[in-house]
């Protein structure tokens, strides 16, 4: 058996039974985190299946986001996720609770895939900031994110509407202080896992790619009134990508470079560091 699959068998059923974290902290020194894991319910996600085993994307957003509030925890930064057990959520709500809970930052964990594995070596990680795209992969995996059970979300937006919420992201303070938070969380997972990589040995690679930080019209990161951002933390339908989301070395490795990089965006808020951290980010 080779490794990777090695790897999804072992862990695949651990996902399932990640201990549950309370999913309210006291706010304490103006600052909070809302982490939302995606999909979850009959809203599977996208799904590896080799015959074999059976992984849905929908159960590791979970054990990523349960790990990255447990980090968050250790270091004292209260944490609130939309969901801490597999449930249906529609896509509204879970903005609508950070928005309710006056979070400072918006995170929402999602895994990518391709259609053909077979035929592509598509991989890594990428970052998301809601706004417009010209570019048709990423407005293909927002059409998907966008989509529940095959229907329309919930009150999506019709396309009439797409220029009125385009008017307001334009003038909206939130969208430069989301690019530097998806910039600060890439920069961080990329570190991270390279680092890893390069001292364990089971790891099947040594890097992860830098897919970048993108754009695209997210249904679920309308209407956050704070930074908030779309983690795409791998492709499913990729081998190394898989195996670094399913052993726990990895998803620790994730769940504090997420943890660290919040700190980070929280610590330089409204210095000059955070306007050159600005400047340098690139948005493709």
């Amino acid at each position: 058996m080779d490794l990777t699959r090695a790897l999804s068998i072992a862990c695949a059923s651990a996902l399932l039974s990640a201990a549950v974290v309370y999913p309210h902290d006291a706010k304490a020194n103006g600052f909070r985190v809302v982490i939302d894991p995606g999909h979850g319910g009959v809203d599977l996600g996208t799904v590896h299946d080799d015959g074999r085993v059976r992984i849905a994307e929908k159960d590791v957003t979970l054990a990523l986001a349960l790990e990255a509030a447990r980090e968050l925890r250790a270091r004292k930064v209260p944490v609130t996720l939309t969901r801490d057990k597999d449930q249906d959520l529609p896509l509204g709500p879970r903005t609508a609770l950070a928005n309710r809970l006056k979070a400072d930052v918006f995170i929402s964990i999602h895994m990518n895939s391709t259609p053909i594995p077979q035929l592509s070596d598509a991989q890594g990680i990428e970052t998301f900031i809601l706004n417009n795209t010209t570019d048709m992969t990423s407005k293909r995996l927002a059409a998907l994110e966008n989509m529940v059970l095959g229907g329309a979300a919930e009150g999506a937006p019709e396309q009439a509407d797409v220029a009125l919420i385009l008017r307001d992201l334009r003038l909206d303070a939130n969208l430069a202080e989301s690019k530097r938070l998806a910039c600060v969380i890439q920069d961080s997972l990329l570190a991270s896992i390279t680092q890893l990589g390069k001292k364990t040995a089971f790891m099947p690679a040594r890097s992860i790619k830098d897919r970048g930080v993108k754009q695209a019209l997210f249904y679920v990161l309308l209407g956050a009134e704070m930074p908030s951002i779309l983690l795409e933390a791998g492709f499913l339908s990729h081998p190394r990508d898989r195996a670094l989301v399913l052993s726990p070395q990895g998803r620790r490795t994730i769940a504090r470079a997420i943890a660290s990089a919040i700190e980070e965006f929280r610590r330089a808020k409204g210095t000059r560091e955070a306007q050159r951290a600005l400047a340098r980010c690139k948005v493709h």
